[in-house]
C-alpha cells in the first residue's frame, strides 16, 4: 500500500482537487490512478470540476474518506 500524505497530494499536478468550504476534494479516478488501488469503496459526492475548459460533475472524496476506505477495505 502506497503512502499516503496529502502535502504531497495537493502539490501533485497530476491529481484534480477542489476546495470546498475549508476541505479539500480530491478526483476519485486521479487518486486510484495515483495510489495504483481500487477505491471504488470509497465515500464519494458529485462536485463539479472544470477540466480542460469543460465543467463536469465527478466523484471526489476527503483525505479523510480516502484514507478510511484504504484501512477499512484492506
Amino acid at each position: 500500500m502506497k503512502p499516503l500524505n496529502e502535502k504531497l497530494i495537493l502539490k501533485d499536478a497530476t491529481i484534480h482537487k477542489v476546495q470546498f468550504d475549508t476541505e479539500w476534494f480530491y478526483k476519485l479516478d486521479d487518486m486510484a490512478f495515483y495510489l495504483k488501488e481500487d477505491l471504488s469503496e470509497v465515500d464519494f459526492i458529485f462536485l463539479p470540476f472544470t477540466i480542460d475548459g469543460e465543467q463536469e460533475f465527478v466523484k471526489c472524496s476527503s483525505f479523510e474518506d480516502i484514507y478510511r476506505g484504504r484501512i477499512e477495505f484492506k
